[in-house]
């Protein structure tokens, strides 16, 4: 695992916040301190986002981008999980975050499905 992966989408989360919430002096010291921690060509991506008001970072839930609303792949969750690397929801683009709380698997069995028996066709013996 590579360190500092998830709290780098952590910081995009946090500086997402702080970005699009009120100004302050406050907020601008903590944004100049967030941007920072991030790789700038990340930033670069992240800004580009901001520039057309829109969310950069979508947040992850049952497995769904909360932006686009729009499943997101089994392997991108599990690299989520397990913070390797930063991770883009496949359809809208924008970078994942997956909360803490939020189980990886979910909670209920998995469905049983119902095999049909292999039924044998007669053999026609046309001679």
């Amino acid at each position: 695992m590579k360190p500092g992966m998830k709290n780098v989408s952590e910081n995009l989360l946090a500086l997402q916040n702080l970005e699009l919430g009120p100004a302050s002096p406050e907020a601008d010291r903590r944004i100049e301190a967030l941007r920072k921690k991030v790789p700038e060509s990340i930033l670069i991506q992240f800004d580009r986002w901001l520039a057309r008001s829109r969310k950069a970072v979508a947040v992850v839930r049952n497995g769904v981008c909360c932006e686009c609303h729009i499943g997101v792949a089994v392997g991108i969750l599990g690299a989520l999980t397990f913070g390797e690397e930063i991770q883009r929801c496949g359809n809208c683009g924008r970078f994942l975050y997956l909360a803490e709380d939020e189980p990886f698997i979910s909670s209920g069995p998995a469905p049983q499905t119902k095999v049909a028996p292999h039924r044998r066709k007669k053999a026609s013996h046309a001679r």
